[in-house]
């Protein structure tokens, strides 16, 4: 019996002590959704080129107004309106990632902040492809919402 109680604790450690290695993939993916927030802070048009298609789309599901509203624009459309005296700041709350060859989707709470003060908060549903060996968004959808929200 004390031999049973052993091996089973043993088999428990190693399971509590085994460390999960990051999938490279996911990091990849990650690290662009990342770096599409870095656009916003900065401005960057020139990284936006780099991390998303300009001819993909960013649908936006507000439901901050009654009844909710839909719209759809490409990201070419952002690339003058990005540039602004305002300062944006969108922080991922967490980044789930779900990949399937060379498609893969980032499912992204956030909260979003327009010239340092709490704007709202939501969800960002990032699709990227590979393109070339590097991950690229071809659409990203989100919702913006007030309630909720934790600050």
């Amino acid at each position: 019996m004390k031999k049973l109680v052993l091996i089973i604790s043993l088999m428990l450690c190693f399971d509590c002590f085994s460390q999960e290695v990051e999938n490279p993939e996911v990091a990849a993916v990650t690290a662009v959704v990342n770096q599409f927030f870095e656009v916003l802070e900065n401005q960057d048009t020139v990284l936006l080129k780099q991390v998303a298609f300009m001819q993909g789309q960013i649908w936006t599901v507000n439901t901050t107004v009654n009844p909710s509203r839909h719209s759809m624009r490409f990201f070419k459309d952002d690339l003058k309106s990005l540039i602004s005296k305002n300062s944006y700041l969108e922080t991922a709350k967490s980044i789930e990632v779900k990949i399937n060859e060379e498609m893969a989707m980032a499912w992204v709470p956030y909260e979003f902040r327009l010239n340092g003060e709490f704007s709202h908060c939501g969800v960002d549903a990032f699709t990227l492809i590979k393109d070339e060996g590097l991950w690229k968004i071809i659409n990203l959808s989100y919702t913006i919402k007030k309630d909720e929200c934790v600050e």
